[in-house]
């Protein structure tokens, strides 16, 4: 599933099974990283200076981790599972670097279910082509109504 909607898919804790699953996605961005220094104050020159970045292992800047993982965000706002959905906890493992101009796709899906808690966890992989740059899971509490 792919929602390409503004609005955020509308699924109740009955709906969503163990095995639905998502993806989004996105082309990195300066616009993203000088957003996201504006917002954060992180102004590591890994990540905001070329002509420093250039002497790294890395040989250019590096987006920022917290801005790559923050990816999942929309993936669980807008599509898995949507509307009524709060993070509780998230685990984030860094694999690989990701750099401006990459297209991420962000994909999740769901692992477990839980009825007692009305939470769901869904496993995260987030790749660059075949590599897989970051991967984790984030625990999402169903708050809707029914």
């Amino acid at each position: 599933m792919n929602n390409t909607s503004h609005t955020p898919v509308e699924r109740t804790f009955y709906e969503i099974a163990v095995g639905d699953a998502a993806s989004k996605e996105h082309v990195i961005t300066e616009e993203m990283v000088r957003m996201f220094v504006e917002i954060t104050g992180d102004k590591n020159p890994l990540h905001v200076d070329e002509s420093y970045a250039v002497t790294t292992q890395h040989k250019k800047r590096v987006v920022h981790g917290m801005l790559t993982a923050s990816l999942l965000s929309e993936l669980v706002g807008m599509h898995l599972p949507g509307k009524y959905s709060l993070i509780l906890s998230q685990q984030t493992q860094f694999k690989k670097p990701v750099f401006i101009g990459d297209t991420i796709v962000v994909s999740g899906i769901v692992i477990q279910k839980s009825e007692a808690t009305r939470t769901i966890t869904v496993s995260l992989t987030m790749t660059r082509d075949t590599d897989v740059v970051v991967q984790g899971n984030v625990v999402v509490l169903i708050e809707d109504a029914t």
